[in-house]
């Protein structure tokens, strides 16, 4: 389960720093520590994607408000390159309170998720063998070189603040801490914004809307690099304080911990699922997404309502309609058209009926692209995406799109 996107913006800002600086390597072979550093983190990613058989990553992330746990992470992913496969296990706490967690399977032709909040395994077999990936590097994304240019800046001097352990076995023990006092102005100011917007009105009923007096109190961690230069394990903790609306001093601690460990020896296991309860579908492969069984389920008309303010309330001027009368797994065509409750006749547009055709894409079965002609000779494009779950569509064209209100989402209309 990945970070909200705010979320990791925070980490990013004050724990990269705390990442990239306390953790740093001691200077070797005319090598600046910092410098030292990304070559084991680079080395390590280049490794856990392509020359590793298997290993296992164990990540946690907590953040604590006065003591108080408010958010947490904790993620355990087996990868096995060699035999094509991976599994992750994932339990979570959101900022609002709840909780959830989950697992997921991954081999060459089947895919397998499980929620706590769905008594149900969902497993879509593969016809296609599809390619496996086991650990992106991230590296090698085009972002790769712009994030390591920002991080170079916000480091500065703070390479400098580190303590290093060299073992007689060619591993060290790394460790470094940062006071208020060292934490660069840029550093603070960065931090500060990303608070605000992570800490903002949707928490408010956690006291967590922090609004001013946003610092880093304290920043500190310790890394340990195996002889070979692989980074196994990383912990970092920065302390940040603040106030908010009310005027409630709040001390906010965010600690990470990752470790990579079984390396070439970690085995990852298809589950048994005999006894639980599964829902199967077919897909051709992870590209192109679960196949579309009996599309001629959808023959018949969808209809939403036309909601427009009238007098200072919300009133159904009338009704969309789509109805489709033919669809099978290479096309699909109907008619589209509008109509009005007593009164409100005048709001119809010209082009208010028309007749579509859509031809399914090659990459997703259940998305069509539509060629529409109406009355007035005028030719629109567009899209509409069949929903086999909800038993929905949503018709999408150009020129609706544009008018105040439109809905694009679709509902069997049930005589």
């Amino acid at each position: 389960m990945k970070l909200k996107k705010k979320t990791a913006m925070l980490m990013s800002f004050t724990l990269g720093t705390l990442l990239f600086a306390t953790t740093a390597l001691a200077d070797i072979a005319n090598k600046s520590g910092y410098e030292q550093l990304k070559d084991s983190l680079k080395l390590t990613a280049e490794k856990a994607s392509g020359e590793f058989d298997s290993f296992t990553l164990d990540i946690s992330f907590v953040v604590k408000d006065n003591g108080e746990i408010v958010m947490s992470q904790n993620q355990l992913e087996k990868y096995d390159r060699k035999n094509g496969a991976s599994e992750n296990t994932f339990s979570n706490e959101d900022i609002s309170g709840r909780s959830y967690s989950g697992y997921n399977y991954f081999d060459k032709n089947t895919m397998i998720g499980f929620s706590n909040g769905d008594n149900t395994y969902h497993v879509t077999e593969f016809t296609d063998e599809r390619k496996f990936n086991s650990f992106d590097n991230p590296f090698k994304q085009e972002e790769a070189e712009d994030v390591e240019k920002i991080a170079d800046a916000l480091v500065g001097s703070l390479k400098d603040y580190v303590m290093v352990n060299e073992n007689p076995d060619g591993s060290r023990e790394l460790s470094g801490s940062l006071s208020e006092v060292q934490i660069p102005p840029l550093v603070n100011a960065v931090s500060s914004f990303a608070l605000k917007q992570e800490f903002n009105r949707p928490y408010e009923q956690r006291g967590l809307n922090l609004s001013k007096d946003i610092y880093v109190k304290e920043v500190k961690g310790t890394a340990s690099v195996n002889k070979d230069g692989v980074l196994e394990n990383v912990l970092g903790t920065a302390v940040l304080s603040g106030t908010d609306a009310q005027g409630k001093a709040h001390e906010i601690s965010i600690e990470i911990l990752g470790k990579m460990t079984d390396i070439n020896s970690t085995v990852v296991t298809k589950p048994d699922l005999t006894g639980k309860n599964v829902v199967k579908e077919v897909a051709k492969s992870a590209e192109y997404g679960p196949e579309f069984s009996n599309p001629q389920k959808f023959v018949g008309k969808f209809k939403n309502d036309i909601v427009i303010e009238k007098d200072g309330k919300l009133v159904k001027a009338g009704e969309r309609i789509v109805d489709i009368t033919s669809i099978d797994s290479q096309s699909v065509s109907g008619r589209y058209h509008e109509e009005y409750a007593q009164g409100f006749e005048q709001m119809a547009s010209k082009d208010k009926e028309f007749n579509f055709e859509g031809t399914f894409e090659q990459k997703s079965s259940r998305n069509a692209r539509l060629t529409i002609n109406t009355d007035s000779s005028k030719t629109y494009n567009g899209d509409m995406f069949f929903d086999e779950y909800a038993g929905k569509i949503y018709f999408n064209v150009n020129y609706l799109l544009s008018r105040r209100g439109y809905d694009s989402n679709y509902s069997p209309a049930f005589e």
